[in-house]
């Protein structure tokens, strides 16, 4: 018995961007608006228009991460979706702050993915209703987000509302590439390349953080320069300390490359080759900074001493330690650990770490003490073999027993730096290794925080 062949439809009409650059929407460029629309829903924290789907948020995608996004603004095959895709996208290019987002998010996909998430995010609550479906939103919760957009009355039209929420995702971006540019500062020499991507949604939260922007504002300014110990081993992927012969082509100078290829090869199989030499500071314990986020340390004292935790966690990633760092008032707080093996978005984890507390409360500095010390002795971070070094950045006058913090020190084999910012106190002066008094919250002092071998 003969089979019958399979019936063929019709043939599937390819998905296609509104950008001619672009063209098909193939699996890569539909990952990328995926990603979009689940890091706008998850801002939103709440269902998108429908109107709002994956190929849009690809053209939106595009728009900021291309030099020049210029699109027709009418096309005889355009469908109602793509008609639809085509009027949010020509309303972009010709909005002011789209072009001036150019600036952070042209071939930049981290901050390209968080520029188009803010977009849609901010589109999704501006949209007026479909002609003829009745409003979608209730007039009550039409109103209430009248009345948060501004004085304007009245839904926006779509125009309108391309531009608001463009002038809202130039605000993210901006500070999105701010925050990327951080990350990779902290993550500088280790080997790795940063890759944030996957963190796209904290970026934008943190983005909204004004606290974060005050941390950065401070980090800025700061040199956060790679320090090495007088305690080093050799490590191929640790920082260059003067050349010697060998056959790694990791480390190999870059002078070796202009040899003749059958040179270059003999030198390399008799382990000739001219390489550089690095070197990462030996065996240490932990970095961990106690921040006193008690009432009297409001405003630009608890911004200082946050900029220099993050100093200290650059300094703790150069010198390949793990890093930690509790806040405390009246009692401690939840730490958080960075493995010396950090991965690419705990700079981030940090940064929102120290943006989420906020001042307030009363001083209890022995209490904090004895937590830092409890926590490096059983998660086993230091000992005789490995010395840490607890930072303590305060303004508080607590009394407290000399004897009984030195007993805690020498348990683990830990070196207290005290940082009192205006003020002193005489009971941790008896007991730090180092004992700093802060006047100007500067950059100086902060250098000098963290400048310890």
């Amino acid at each position: 018995m003969s089979e019958s062949p399979k019936e063929k439809g019709p043939a599937r009409r390819p998905l296609l961007s509104v950008h001619p650059e672009v063209g098909e929407i193939d699996e890569i460029r539909l990952y990328r608006g995926e990603k979009v629309l689940s890091v706008a829903k998850k801002i939103a924290e709440r269902d998108l228009d429908q109107r709002i789907n994956t190929a849009l948020a690809v053209d939106v995608f595009y728009t900021y991460y291309l030099p020049v996004p210029l699109i027709p603004e009418h096309s005889e095959t355009d469908d109602k979706e793509t008609g639809f895709r085509r009027s949010i996208i020509a309303a972009m290019t010709k909005s002011e702050s789209l072009w001036k987002s150019k600036v952070y998010t042209t071939a930049d996909t981290l901050t390209s993915i968080v520029a188009a998430a803010s977009f849609v995010e901010r589109l999704n609550k501006l949209l007026p209703p479909p002609e003829g479906s009745g409003g979608g939103k209730s007039q009550q919760e039409q109103q209430q987000e009248n009345e948060q957009e501004g004085p304007e009355s009245g839904p926006p039209n779509i125009q309108e509302a391309v531009r608001k929420a463009a002038e809202a995702a130039m605000r993210d971006s901006e500070m999105a590439k701010r925050i990327k540019m951080t990350a990779e500062r902290l993550g500088a020499g280790r080997g790795s390349v940063f890759s944030l991507e996957s963190s796209a949604e904290l970026v934008l939260r943190l983005a909204r953080e004004t606290d974060v922007a005050r941390i950065l504002e401070k980090i800025e300014g700061f040199k956060l320069p790679s320090i090495k110990g007088k305690s080093t081993l050799k490590y191929s992927k640790g920082w260059a300390a003067g050349l010697e012969y060998g056959g790694d082509l990791e480390r190999v100078h870059y002078s070796q490359l202009a040899l003749p290829s059958d040179l270059f090869y003999a030198d390399l199989a008799n382990g000739r080759l001219i390489l550089y030499e690095k070197e990462l500071p030996a065996l240490r314990g932990p970095i961990y900074v106690l921040l006193d986020k008690s009432g009297s340390m409001v405003g630009s004292k608890i911004d200082w001493a946050r900029a220099v935790a993050v100093a200290l966690f650059k300094k703790s990633i150069d010198e390949g330690r793990t890093f930690l760092v509790r806040f405390f008032d009246s009692i401690p707080y939840n730490p958080t650990l960075i493995k010396s093996s950090s991965k690419p978005n705990d700079a981030l984890r940090l940064l929102s770490y120290l943006a989420r507390v906020k001042a307030g409360g009363g001083t209890d500095i022995t209490r904090a003490l004895s937590s830092a010390v409890d926590d490096i002795d059983k998660m086993k971070l230091g000992g005789r073999d490995k010395p840490s070094d607890i930072i303590l950045i305060t303004d508080g006058e607590d009394r407290l027993s000399p004897e009984i913090i030195q007993r805690m020190l020498k348990r683990v084999n830990a070196r207290l730096h005290s940082v009192m910012i205006q003020g002193h106190n005489t009971f941790l002066q008896q007991v730090s290794y180092r004992y700093l008094t802060v006047r100007k919250l500067e950059r100086k002092e902060a250098l000098e925080v963290v400048d310890f071998g």
